[in-house]
């Protein structure tokens, strides 16, 4: 098969966001590790060549002011890469220091995390790419999942102190002020009222894991 850009959306007038080449991916539940829960499920039975699977705000998230990027076409996709990356940052980005401004406390969590999963923490990575927003080779997506992605869930569901620091407030509702979901959707949905720490910490574990193994990562 050829490339497969999965789309995860939660509401009906979500879906006119999609790119008319992506395949929905409609969310009725949450957990607290958000869209890397159906990462979890749909990479690893996939058969496409190449494969992502991010969020229905992937077009919105295009940053046309930093770069010269592209616009994601169905031939961009099924280009030659290993990684493609929708994210861009300007040259001097820092995204582990930037995480821990953002989130107080997520560097001191990440450690712990990878400690756990018997993966080494760089002190910054070489190739940021944010929000899981990203397609990469089979292969690489699916060893990603395996090795890196599905112990770090199981490490912050059934390790105490990671099931601590999965909990703990991320401050993303200041960030995202009227985007964020109000404390009782939030509540109703995972059971606290605020957004937790660990889907920040799992959506920059895939540049990690590039990093450590030094993965080649082209910016659209």
């Amino acid at each position: 098969m050829a490339a497969e850009l999965i789309q995860i959306y939660y509401r009906e007038e979500q879906k006119k966001e999609l790119y008319p080449f992506a395949i929905p991916y409609y969310n009725e539940g949450l957990t607290i590790f958000f869209e890397n829960s159906i990462i979890a499920d749909v990479v690893l039975p996939s058969n496409a060549e190449k494969i992502g699977v991010c969020s229905w705000k992937l077009r919105q998230k295009q940053r046309w002011n930093v770069g010269r990027g592209r616009e994601i076409t169905e031939e961009v996709i099924n280009s030659d890469y290993d990684v493609l990356s929708f994210t861009r940052n300007s040259k001097d980005h820092e995204m582990l220091n930037s995480a821990e401004v953002w989130h107080p406390g997520f560097k001191r969590c990440m450690a712990l995390m990878l400690e756990k999963i018997g993966v080494s923490m760089p002190s910054e990575v070489k190739n940021p790419i944010n929000q899981n927003h990203f397609m990469a080779l089979n292969e690489i997506y699916t060893d990603y999942v395996t090795h890196y992605l599905i112990p770090a869930m199981g490490v912050l569901k059934n390790d105490p102190a990671c099931n601590e620091i999965a909990l703990v407030d991320s401050h993303y509702t200041e960030l995202a002020k009227k985007d964020a979901a109000s404390p009782e959707r939030l509540t109703e949905l995972i059971g606290i009222p605020y957004y937790p720490m660990a889907p920040f910490l799992l959506e920059r574990l895939f540049p990690i894991y590039c990093h450590n193994k030094k993965i080649n990562v082209t910016y659209i």
